[in-house]
């Protein structure tokens, strides 16, 4: 359930390490920032370098669903072709390479998350994931280890099923407190990310 760090790798094709290397813009029209301005969230620069941020811009109230952490639904194989580099990538993993680099969209695997059942949703390309591929690690307790939290949600997974009756894992960002216009959305990441 939690966010599954795979290791950096960017549109310059084979650099396994690129962790010195800038993160892709996400323009303004793509769908990860139209469904923050949608769901009431602003996109922006992070502190303490975490790079860019969701926050709210109205009060949500402790329960309230924010929203659901949206991607392309990758298969293990797809993953280990693509991001693990256990498997030699196909024609289709080419292309799906391609494609991110020539719309600017990162391959870092970072914003992977592992549904199980072999099934991940990848995140990170902006045009197809929402904006809580925003949402930043935080701590559940705070730097006192006191039952204040860090973290404002939690991430919970919920079955749905599409129009032709197949039944789907998906997952969606649930406050754990009242959350006040202006704050950063956080959710511990899990030991598995680090």
């Amino acid at each position: 359930m939690h966010l599954r760090a795979i290791g950096a790798a960017f549109c310059s094709l084979g650099a396994p390490d690129a962790s010195d290397a800038p993160r892709p813009i996400i323009p303004f029209n793509s769908f990860a920032h139209q469904s923050s301005f949608r769901d009431g969230f602003e996109i922006r620069p992070a502190p303490d370098g975490k790079g860019m941020g969701a926050f709210s811009t109205v009060i949500i109230a402790k329960g309230a669903t924010l929203g659901e952490y949206t991607g392309e639904v990758l298969t293990r194989k797809e993953v280990e072709a693509r991001y693990w580099g256990t498997r030699k990538e196909n024609k289709h993993d080419r292309k799906w390479r391609k494609s991110r680099c020539q719309r600017k969209q990162g391959i870092s695997g970072d914003y992977l998350f592992d549904m199980g059942n072999d099934l991940f949703i990848d995140g990170e390309d902006a045009d197809v994931s929402s904006w809580c591929r925003f949402a930043n690690h935080a701590d559940e307790l705070n730097d006192e280890g006191e039952d204040d939290v860090a973290c404002n949600v939690e991430v919970r997974r919920r079955l749905s099923w599409d129009e032709d009756e197949q039944q789907q894992l998906r997952l969606f960002l649930v406050a754990l407190r009242e959350i006040e216009p202006g704050t950063e959305i956080c959710y511990d990441y899990g030991g598995e990310y680090w």
